[in-house]
């Protein structure tokens, strides 16, 4: 970083694109351009303004100071493949890494070969094909029939059945990922911040851990408590089913026929979750049982896409997950899901003191600043119980004993690497 605004990158000698073709600073200038051409989120999360290439040396100024720079430059959309009109991005992109894509069916699976000139040296696999299993259950199936040889998140009541059999190995580590409850403040009784709160503690994170199994971790924070991010200083969202039934006979809510729901002029408090995974169902039938002891009715919607559900803000509370350190940086997860203009926020949430922490955040760059100014965002987010944070995700991997050297990552979108091997 030679000031705040300007990078200058030295692409590693003696690599090459699968094709044999060398990388050079002008082959990553010309992949980043045109990821920042076809995607929106390329032009906004890295705030490129200028790319220069020469020779190895690549030199990108940024549109302002933006601390996050390195962190979301490492997003899987800025991947650097080979940029030309001959090529095929969607089915067969040519990239750097040790396989290469030969066959791609959307939502089914991948085929890929080694490429023997990965410049970190060629696998010991010749050949591997990623398929697509949405369910949870369904993939453990698929593993303990032979059908596959490695699973990425298995249910997390399984997890213990194949880490207590020989035939498997379950290698897990602290992961990034969170299952939390987006809460739409377009929604009438959701504008009322005792409500949300009231929904948040009448929750018993600790029961939801021992429902779903050892999979998954006590959340009730936007970041994990392996991150540093002053996780065990919190106020974090706990059980408090008192207070709860406190905060709703403050917003004026109260069991007048004795149905057991409270009610506000005439109206019950009712409100739908909506979510597309159904694996969530156990974990969203305990939250309704919990919400019900307090007096508020929760309905599931199980959606086979909440995709538009979320971009017409067309839903009251929304079951989602999202990796909160998919840069290793944790602005990420803020400019996009809590800024008031940032591009995934259907929830009509809006704080002028967040927007400001997020701005300065931008303009920080070392780390105990931006550790202290993430903290006091999380403040912020925990009093106006903005989302309901449920649980946190191990990163399990689930393999048969013949897959040798796998190595679980917190961030779950990689562990395919050229050192795994077969026995």
């Amino acid at each position: 970083q030679t000031d705040d605004t300007t990078w200058v990158f030295h692409i590693r000698d003696g690599v090459t694109f699968q094709d044999g073709t060398p990388v050079d600073a002008a082959a990553c200038k010309a992949s980043l351009e045109r990821a920042m051409q076809v995607q929106e989120r390329a032009v906004t999360a890295a705030k490129i303004d200028t790319i220069e290439a020469d020779g190895q040396n690549l030199t990108i100024k940024t549109t302002e100071p933006f601390g996050a720079f390195l962190a979301n430059l490492s997003e899987p959309l800025y991947s650097i493949i080979k940029v030309g009109d001959d090529q095929d991005y969607a089915n067969k992109p040519i990239g750097t890494g040790p396989f290469m894509v030969t066959d791609f069916t959307v939502n089914e699976k991948i085929d890929e070969v080694k490429y023997d000139g990965y410049w970190n040296g060629a696998s010991d696999i010749d050949s591997i094909t990623i398929t697509c299993i949405e369910d949870d259950s369904t993939r453990g199936l698929a593993l303990q029939s032979g059908e596959q040889d490695i699973v990425q998140r298995v249910a997390s009541t399984d997890i213990d059945t194949f880490a207590n059999d020989s035939d498997y190995q379950a290698l897990n580590t602290t992961g990034a990922r969170i299952r939390l409850l987006l809460l739409n403040q377009s929604n009438e009784a959701l504008k009322d911040a005792n409500v949300r709160k009231a929904l948040a503690d009448c929750i018993d994170y600790d029961s939801l851990v021992s429902i779903l199994g050892s999979g998954v971790t006590v959340a009730g924070a936007p970041y994990p408590a392996s991150a540093p991010y002053g996780y065990d200083d919190l106020d974090r969202q706990t059980y408090k089913p008192d207070e709860a039934k406190s905060l709703l006979e403050q917003a004026g809510y109260k069991d007048s026929d004795g149905d057991g729901i409270v009610d506000k002029d005439g109206k019950n408090l009712s409100l739908k979750i909506t979510y597309s995974m159904g694996d969530y169902t156990t974990m969203l039938e305990a939250v309704q049982s919990m919400a019900k002891e307090a007096g508020i009715d929760i309905q599931l919607n199980l959606s086979d896409d909440t995709t538009e559900s979320e971009k017409n803000k067309d839903y009251d509370i929304l079951c989602t997950n999202w990796q909160c350190l998919s840069t290793g940086d944790p602005q990420w997860f803020l400019d996009q899901l809590y800024k008031t203009d940032g591009p995934d926020n259907s929830m009509n949430y809006s704080n002028t003191d967040l927007d400001q922490i997020i701005s300065k955040l931008s303009n920080t760059f070392d780390t105990d600043g931006r550790q202290k100014l993430t903290i006091d965002a999380e403040k912020i987010l925990l009093q106006d119980t903005a989302s309901i944070w449920l649980v946190g995700e191990k990163n399990y991997v689930v393999a048969n004993s013949k897959v040798q050297n796998i190595t679980p990552y917190p961030i779950d979108y990689y562990f395919i690497d050229n050192k795994m091997s077969i026995d």
